[in-house]
C-alpha cells in the first residue's frame, strides 16, 4: 500500500501540448504524486493526449523536483493558500561555517581587584558577547611566568603588569608584544604619571636593539607611604601620623612596650627595600632626587651621607622596632602581618588599598607621607605609572582585544573601578571626577611628591643592583654595619664603573 502524503501545491493548472486537454495536477512528493499523475492523464482518452504523455510527464517531474529543490529542506509543510512557508530564524550556516566565540584571555597579579574587574568583565560581554577572562598570577614570580609563557610562543592576550628594560626590549625582539603607539596617539586619554616612570616603552638607540616605541596602554598610577593602624596610632598618644624621625622613634617605642612589633619592611623584595623604605630617607637625607642621583654618579657611595641613610636603618634594628624576619620578609608577608594586627605601621604602595578594601573592609587606617629625617628638606616617593596593559602581537582576536582595552580604560569603567576597588586610575579624568574616600585623597595627593627615577632604577645604572640589595638585607640581620656596607659598596662601584 502506497503511504498518502499531503500535497505540496494544489489547483496547479498545466495546458497539454496542443493546446487539446487541460488538466489540473496536483503535485505530490514521491511515488503517489507520480502514479495519480498517470491515472489523470489515462483517463483522458485521447490520442493526442497519449502522445504527449511521455513530454508531460517529464515536464511535471521536472516541475516536481524544482519544488521540492526550493521547498524547505527540513518538510514543512505549505499553507493552505500556497503561500511559501514562512522563514524561520534557524541560522543557514553550516557547521564549519560558525565563528567560535571571541575569548581574550587578560592575567594580571592585582590581589584584591578580582571581583571588581569580573563586574566589568561581565558587563562587557553583555554589551557585546566578548568573553574576556581573567587570570590572577602571584605577584612574586609574574617574571617568571612571563618568560615561561614567551618560551611557548604563547605569551597573554592581555598582560597588566610593570614590564621594562631588558625584558620589555626582549619580548619585543622576539616579536611577542604590539606596539601600541598608535592607539596612544588615537584614543587621545590624558594618563596620569606619564611622565613619572612610565615604564611602557623604549626610546630610539635603547641598547638592547629594540624597535622603538609605547608597549604598554597606562591602567594604575601609584603612589606609596607609610600605612598607620589607627587604632594602634590613637593608643601611643598620636591623633596623626609621624612627621618626622624623632616622632616615628617616639611612636615606634610606645607600641614596642604594649608587646607589639612596630614595624614591618619587606626587604626580602627587592622593590619594597629599594623603593618603598631607603629611597624617601635616602632623598630626604640628600636634599632630593637630583643630588642623590648626582652622588651616585659622582663619588659612587663615597659621600658620608650614605653612613647616614644605612644609620637610620640599623637604628631601628637595634631598637628591636622591626618586626622578626624583616630581612626576608616579602610585600604579601608585609600585607598579611597589617592585616591581622600584628604590626603598627607598614610601607606600600597606593596598590595595597583594594587589598585592604576586600581582606580587611572593617579595619581602621590611615596612610601619610614617610616620616622626614632632615626636616628642612622634602620627602619624595616612588610612584608613577604602576601598571600597564601589554598585548599580544601574535594575538588572534587583536581588533576585540584593542576595542575591549579602549573601553576598559574610558572614564566610565575607570571611575567604576576606582569606586569599587580603590585604585588610582592613570585615566586623569577618571580619577578627577570618581567619589573617592578620605584616605584614598590623600593617597592621590601624595602624588605631588613623586619622583621620576627610583632608587630601584638609580642603582641599576651605577651597576650595584644586585649588591645594594643584599647588602641592605645583611644589614638588617646585624651581619653588616652601616660603615661596613658603605665600605663594600664603594669597592663594588669602583669595580664595576672603570
Amino acid at each position: 500500500m502506497t503511504q498518502l502524503i499531503r500535497p505540496r501545491f494544489i489547483s496547479r493548472r498545466y495546458i497539454l501540448p496542443g493546446g487539446e486537454r487541460s488538466a489540473t495536477v496536483v503535485l505530490m512528493s514521491g511515488l503517489k504524486a507520480t502514479n495519480d499523475l498517470v491515472n489523470i492523464l489515462k483517463k483522458g482518452g485521447s490520442s493526442m493526449v497519449k502522445k504527449s504523455y511521455s513530454l508531460v510527464f517529464i515536464m511535471v517531474l521536472a516541475v516536481a523536483m524544482l519544488v521540492g529543490c526550493t521547498s524547505n529542506s527540513g518538510g514543512n509543510k505549505s499553507n493552505a493558500g500556497g503561500n511559501n512557508p514562512s522563514p524561520t530564524n534557524q541560522s543557514t550556516e553550516t557547521p564549519s561555517d560558525k565563528k567560535d566565540p571571541v575569548e581574550i584571555e587578560l592575567v594580571h597579579y592585582q590581589t584584591g581587584q578580582e571581583d571588581a574587574i569580573n563586574q566589568l568583565l561581565n558587563e562587557y560581554f553583555e554589551l557585546t558577547g566578548v568573553k574576556v577572562k581573567q587570570t590572577l598570577i602571584d605577584a612574586k614570580n609574574n617574571q617568571q611566568y612571563l618568560i615561561t609563557r614567551a618560551q611557548e610562543k604563547k605569551f597573554p592576550d592581555i598582560y597588566a603588569g610593570s614590564l621594562e628594560g631588558e625584558l620589555l626590549a626582549n619580548l619585543v625582539n622576539a616579536g611577542l608584544v604590539e606596539n601600541l603607539l598608535p592607539e596612544w596617539e588615537s584614543w587621545g586619554y590624558d594618563w596620569l604619571g606619564e611622565e613619572k616612570s612610565f615604564k611602557g616603552d623604549l626610546a630610539e638607540g635603547n641598547p638592547w636593539g629594540a624597535e622603538a616605541g609605547k608597549y604598554g596602554i597606562p591602567y594604575m598610577i601609584a603612589t606609596s607611604g607609610y600605612y598607620y593602624n589607627k587604632k594602634m596610632l590613637n593608643d601611643a598618644g598620636f591623633d596623626q601620623a609621624p612627621t618626622n624621625w624623632d616622632e616615628f622613634l617616639s611612636f615606634s617605642e610606645k607600641v614596642q612596650a604594649k608587646g607589639i612589633s612596630p614595624i614591618a619592611y619587606d626587604f626580602g623584595d627587592n622593590w619594597g627595600s629599594m623603593n618603598a623604605v631607603v629611597f624617601p630617607i635616602a632623598s630626604n637625607i640628600f636634599g632630593g632626587e637630583e643630588q642623590l642621583t648626582a652622588a651616585l654618579k659622582g663619588d659612587g657611595l663615597a659621600d658620608p651621607k650614605w653612613l647616614e641613610v644605612f644609620g637610620k636603618i640599623a637604628e631601628l634594628r637595634d631598637k628591636k622596632y622591626l618586626a622578626e624576619g624583616t630581612a626576608v620578609l616579602v610585600m604579601s608577608d608585609v600585607e598579611k602581618k597589617f592585616i591581622n594586627e600584628e604590626v603598627a605601621v607598614i610601607s606600600n604602595g597606593s596598590w595595597f588599598v583594594p587589598v585592604l578594601k576586600s581582606d580587611a573592609p572593617d579595619l581602621d587606617w590611615i596612610v601619610a607621607l614617610p616620616p622626614a629625617v632632615n626636616t628642612s628638606n622634602d620627602v619624595n616617593i616612588d610612584g608613577g605609572v604602576s601598571i600597564s596593559f601589554t598585548v599580544a602581537k601574535n594575538n588572534k582576536n587583536m581588533q576585540e582585544t584593542k576595542d575591549f582595552l579602549k573601553w576598559f580604560v574610558d572614564g566610565p569603567q575607570q571611575i567604576k573601578m576606582t569606586e569599587l576597588s580603590g585604585i588610582l586610575p592613570a585615566n586623569s579624568n577618571a580619577l578627577a571626577e570618581a567619589d573617592l574616600d578620605s584616605n584614598i585623597k590623600i593617597i592621590a595627593g601624595l602624588g605631588e611628591k613623586l619622583t621620576k627615577k627610583r632608587m630601584h632604577a638609580l642603582v641599576t645604572e651605577s651597576n650595584i643592583y644586585e649588591e645594594f640589595w643584599k647588602g641592605l638585607q645583611a644589614l638588617v640581620e646585624g651581619k653588616k654595619s652601616p660603615e661596613q656596607l658603605q665600605q663594600e659598596l664603594m669597592k663594588v662601584y669602583a669595580e664595576k664603573n672603570k
